[in-house]
């Protein structure tokens, strides 16, 4: 214990930059399309609760332990909770540096397979420059919308959000697809700023570490 009294500075910088080369990895291995729903966020929660309350455990003793501290601790998990719950009914699609219109075209692809009606609009985003834009489509239900946030590059990040969508398996199939016509891409080419920050953390934590 007393180690990790001397070196938590160290050992935390080391927890960083094996974070985001697992992280990295994960990335690189579902090629930069990833898909959150209600089960990703609802574990995102859980684990930053899990992280709180080792916290409290590991800075507090036990007769410091009331309901105050207790709150204190999980008030950062307060408001991913609220969020997941006003997300509950919202899926997403988060794509890295993707080509727009191939994103749109693999979308629209398989709503026409899917026999889905719909209507397209492509707003700019006032939110921010007018590089950024929202194209949203529209169904007979009034309540079901995708929603597609991007920037107007050659590749750019992207967000798809499906409002009310039921059909859970029409979005795995998406991200299927986009998986799949995906161009070769390489691990630190594409996570190359997170790479370059989690060797950093770690040759700095390493060296804190060994005393120099």
């Amino acid at each position: 214990m007393d180690f990790i009294d001397q070196n938590i500075f160290s050992l935390f910088l080391l927890m960083i930059g094996a974070l985001l080369i697992l992280d990295a990895i994960t990335s690189f291995q579902q090629k930069g399309v990833s898909k959150i729903s209600t089960g990703n966020r609802f574990q995102s929660t859980i684990m930053t609760g899990l992280i709180a309350l080792g916290l409290l455990v590991y800075t507090t003793s036990n007769e410091y332990w009331n309901i105050n501290s207790l709150f204190f601790a999980l008030s950062p998990v307060l408001v991913p909770f609220i969020m997941m719950i006003m997300q509950r009914k919202k899926d997403e699609i988060h794509i890295k540096k993707y080509e727009p219109q191939t994103v749109m075209n693999i979308l629209e692809r398989n709503l026409d397979d899917k026999r889905y009606s719909y209507k397209k609009d492509v707003i700019a985003n006032e939110d921010y420059m007018s590089s950024n834009y929202i194209t949203m489509y529209y169904f007979d239900d009034p309540y079901q919308t995708i929603k597609i946030k991007w920037k107007d590059l050659e590749t750019s990040g992207l967000e798809v959000e499906f409002q009310n969508f039921a059909d859970k398996d029409f979005i795995k199939e998406v991200v299927g697809d986009l998986r799949e016509e995906r161009p070769p891409i390489s691990l630190f080419k594409f996570n190359k700023i997170s790479l370059i920050i989690a060797a950093i953390a770690l040759f700095i934590g390493s060296m804190k570490l060994l005393g120099f």
